[in-house]
């Protein structure tokens, strides 16, 4: 029953997504990834104070606002030079800012780990989701297409993962975080990530008058080029795969089961996001180490 409700939500959600990026603006997309991280944002507050610690989730998310508008700017236009360049030092200040309005609230019983927590948190997801953006905004149908791909990759490594360690797994990958995961399931979530992968680049080429498979095809359009792309979709499941076990840390530490119960048999938006949050950044990451910067 449980893998039935998992299944009918986890359709449920992609649908919705999917209608959303083929249906809205970029500007609006932007819009619904900020609202997400915020959602997320509310939902680690909401653990974190089971565990003792009170974050102060208005500021998080006017400093969620204020950054995800910064690299919205920064992306859907040609900008050079100061505008650019400011964004280490606007990350820079929100993160002082954040961490001296708590330090200096007399209400906060715990203030320099509350402090501590507060930054950690926008860095943790804000920040790293913003990177949606650098690689959705810029590039149109074709980077909302790559986005929405390594999102689609992630995850399906969580369902296959979980149908594949349902039915074999025998051996514990990780019992002390997340008691489910197994060895199997994650060889199986491995293998329906990769598939999918292939799936996708072989499309890429068999239709090349595709625009939303420009950058797929750009980025695998030689027999060198096609392998650091599989090296890099092994990674991207890797850091899927860290973010699921980090967020499942997070959980266990709080003494929760999920961060909240919006989605039947699969829990909260944080639980849905969770893998998906390094994902783009390290994407990114393994694109400037190949030299592909589209």
């Amino acid at each position: 029953m449980a893998s039935k409700q998992r299944v009918i939500c986890g359709l449920s959600v992609a649908a919705v997504w999917l209608l959303a990026i083929f249906a809205l603006p970029i500007w609006a997309l932007a819009v619904l990834v900020t609202l997400s991280a915020g959602v997320c944002l509310y939902e680690l507050c909401a653990m974190l104070k089971k565990a003792g610690y009170a974050l102060p989730f208005g500021s998080l998310a006017a400093a969620t606002a204020v950054w995800f508008g910064f690299v919205y700017v920064c992306t859907a236009t040609i900008v050079e030079g100061q505008l650019l360049a400011a964004r280490p030092y606007l990350l820079a200040a929100i993160a002082a800012a954040l961490f001296f309005r708590v330090l200096l609230d007399a209400r906060i019983a715990k203030p320099m780990e509350t402090a501590a927590l507060t930054v950690v948190s926008f860095l943790y997801i804000p920040f790293m989701l913003s990177f949606l953006l650098d690689i959705a905004v810029p590039f149109g149908s074709a980077g909302v297409f790559l986005a929405f791909f390594l999102v689609l990759v992630t995850k399906l490594c969580d369902t296959g993962g979980y149908f594949i360690g349902s039915a074999f797994g025998r051996h514990k990958m990780c019992p002390r975080l997340s008691p489910g995961k197994s060895w199997e399931g994650t060889v199986g979530g491995y293998a329906f990530a990769l598939v999918a992968a292939g799936v996708t680049v072989a499309c890429a080429h068999l239709f090349p008058e595709a625009a939303f498979l420009r950058l797929i095809r750009e980025t695998t359009d030689s027999c060198a080029a096609m392998v650091w792309f599989f090296v890099t979709m092994v990674v991207v499941v890797t850091v899927g795969i860290l973010g699921d076990l980090l967020e499942s840390l997070f959980k266990r530490q709080c003494g929760v089961k999920d961060s909240s119960a919006l989605f039947p048999a699969m829990g909260g938006f944080f639980d849905t996001f969770d893998s998906i949050i390094f994902v783009p950044a390290v994407y990114l990451f393994m694109q400037l180490l190949s030299g592909n910067t589209f």
